[in-house]
């Protein structure tokens, strides 16, 4: 039998997916996810974590279908989602509660611990295998499949197990949390069903049903948290009154009154640094802010391809740093007077670890094994580039812990998606597998990333190619100046955004000798009809729709390109991608081939954008295993 390859080995570790601190910081609901190793079946597992010895003990009751676990207000109780029959629902003690069924997000119990507000479909879906007619502007989101049946809150009584809808509309509605009070509900709406406004936005439902919008502008994430005193702290990711990739705005909600609340310019909320690898829960923004008492939360922070953690008084803007360094962490949640927290680096995987609020923050501890005694693979680079527009770049170099440190190496560049999101400290089983091939692995955040302020992630609208470009090819040179990479044998790579500044390197440069290119844009006037944001999303970064800027779309469609491209490509393609449809990379094949250009198309069944990083298992192994042949063929061919 030959060796497991490097993602095999990385994707049997336990991943954690979701965690729930108990009330007194004593135990973690805490779900996983792994591949036995030899085989193509995940693993999901939900236990208990005793934070004081490590233990993991299951969950009394349960039974194969559980997968998260939510505790009560006074830390006795788990409500579990589960799934029965093929039918999601609640789970109280082995006890089914009738009056949630068709489970669709995480549920939220009411402060006196009587009542559960969980979001749920209705059941009431169009007969696809029928003639059908369509109203909203498109038919399916990406990761969500179709929109005909979006889910709505579901109040259900712990006791009897009944339940009663909180809401009856079409806008999809997830991520409840309860005032204090338990008289009203703070939830996320998003997906208009006109399709006239874009993003998330909030709402507050009262026991009655009856719904407050609050003015608050929508965000391409809203997260909410009830504050002690009964005040509404929310955090408003890439806010819509403002221009694409604009930073994140806490503010309070006290009654009618909307504050923001005024940081210090240094301090960076949410962070969106991307990984790849299967912790959903480093991941998640669910809990970006948590409340600690009537005027503090917890937030997280990101900044330059770290994420960290900060304490913020809401009423003075005051900010103490809990949790920072050459990282990428993310909270979890608050229990005993305790953070219970996410942390990575690009060389380590995912793990929690805990340290206190109070005044001793120095006393961290990590609580969890999930790579056991983990030595590094990999070692990096970090290392920082100016441009000759006067930018400032942030790099990493990786390589193989046993790579000789002398010899330039065959490297791949990887490209983050986005353009408004940034790479960094997270840990990524692509970029592992390849060094595991023998390969460097370099990355940078060019001109729209997050992380360095407005005005640097701004510079990418109407200028999706030709800056960044710039960018990463000044990155590029200087490890070849360095002595790192061997300039002649350099493959590049990237997903979204990151596969179409890809597909336009490997279409207007000579500069690479491959590419892999994945769930890309190629043709921007093709994607604004097409993509689940197509509408907003381009309009905001090239000023307006085709119709207004046509010639704009079609000089920066790599599509248009691809005819002079000598760059052997392989695409990959999720078959459910609706955020980058399929038919993108299959364009630019066709002009591949037609041109007599090497180029191959790797087709991803069951697979939606993020497919190869959260998909099923044959979908992970196939991509990563793709990429590392590829590059190994046209970059650097095995001895």
């Amino acid at each position: 039998m030959s060796e497991p390859t490097s993602t095999r080995r990385l994707l049997a570790l336990r991943a954690p997916i979701h965690a729930d601190v108990a009330p007194d910081g004593a135990r973690v609901a805490l779900t996983t996810s792994s591949i036995d190793l030899g085989t193509e079946h995940e693993s999901i597992r939900l236990s208990l974590l005793d934070v004081a010895t490590g233990a993991e003990t299951p969950v009394p009751g349960a039974v194969p279908g559980d997968r998260v676990g939510i505790w009560s207000p006074d830390g006795t109780t788990l409500v579990v989602t589960t799934e029965r029959d093929g039918i999601a629902m609640l789970s109280i003690e082995g006890r089914t509660l009738s009056g949630a069924t068709h489970v669709v997000g995480t549920p939220a119990w009411s402060p006196d611990g009587r009542s559960i507000v969980v979001p749920c479909r209705r059941g009431e879906t169009v007969d696809r295998s029928r003639p059908y007619r369509w109203t909203r502007p498109i038919a399916a989101f990406d990761g969500l499949g179709p929109l005909d049946d979006p889910p709505q809150l579901r109040l259900v009584d712990v006791e009897s197990g009944s339940g009663r809808w909180l809401t009856d509309d079409d806008w999809r509605w997830g991520s409840p949390c309860w005032s204090p009070d338990g008289e009203r509900v703070a939830a996320v709406v998003s997906l208009d069903p006109t399709g006239q406004q874009t993003g998330q936005f909030v709402r507050l439902v009262g026991t009655d049903g009856t719904v407050e919008v609050p003015d608050v502008p929508g965000g391409r994430s809203i997260v909410p948290a009830w504050l002690g005193d009964g005040r509404l702290a929310v955090v408003i990711g890439e806010p819509r009154d403002r221009p694409s990739g604009s930073e994140a705005r806490l503010v309070v909600v006290d009654g009618a009154t909307v504050s923001v609340v005024r940081l210090d310019p240094d301090v960076r909320l949410l962070g969106d640094v991307y990984g790849d690898q299967p912790a959903e829960l480093a991941d998640s923004y669910d809990s970006v802010v948590l409340a600690v008492d009537d005027s503090t939360v917890v937030v997280r922070t990101g900044s330059r391809g770290r994420m960290g953690i900060a304490l913020v008084d809401i009423d003075s803007g005051a900010v103490e740093v809990l949790v920072d360094g050459d990282r990428c962490c993310s909270p979890v949640g608050v229990g005993g007077g305790r953070l219970l927290y996410t942390t990575q680096t690009c060389e380590r995987p995912v793990e929690l670890a805990m340290c206190p609020l109070g005044p001793d923050r120095s006393s961290e501890r990590r609580i969890t094994s999930f790579a056991g005694e983990w030595v590094p693979a990999v070692s990096a680079r970090r290392f920082v580039v100016e441009t000759t527009d006067g930018l400032e770049l942030d790099a990493w170099f990786l390589t193989s812990a046993e790579a000789p440190p002398e010899a330039p190496l065959p490297a791949v560049l990887v490209i983050h998606g986005g353009p408004h999101f940034a790479y960094g400290e997270a840990f990524g089983i692509d970029a592992h597998a390849l060094c595991a091939a023998g390969f460097g692995v370099l990355y940078t955040n060019p001109r729209g990333s997050t992380g360095w302020g407005d005005d640097f992630a701004h510079a990418v609208h109407g200028d999706w190619a030709d800056g960044p470009t710039r960018d990463v090819l000044a990155v590029v040179d200087h490890a070849i100046e360095a002595g790192w990479i061997d300039g002649a044998r350099i493959g590049v790579t990237g997903n979204s955004y990151g596969g179409y500044l890809s597909a336009w390197l490997s279409s207007t440069t000579d500069r690479f000798r491959a590419a892999v290119i994945e769930n890309p844009v190629t043709d921007l006037i093709g994607m604004w009809g097409t993509s689940d944001i197509g509408l907003g999303f381009f309009a905001a970064q090239f000023g307006g729709p085709p119709r207004e800027r046509v010639e704009q779309y079609i000089a920066q469609s790599p599509l248009h390109h691809a005819h002079q491209s000598m760059t052997p490509t392989l695409f990959v393609v999720g078959e459910a991608d609706r955020r980058c449809p399929s038919a993108q990379a299959w364009a630019m094949h066709r002009v591949l081939v037609s041109v007599g250009t090497p180029s191959e198309v790797l087709t991803l069944p069951d697979s939606s954008h993020e497919g190869s990083t959260y998909g099923p298992p044959a979908v992970r192994f196939a991509h990563d295993e793709a990429l590392v042949e590829w590059m190994l063929r046209w970059v650097a061919p095995a001895p």
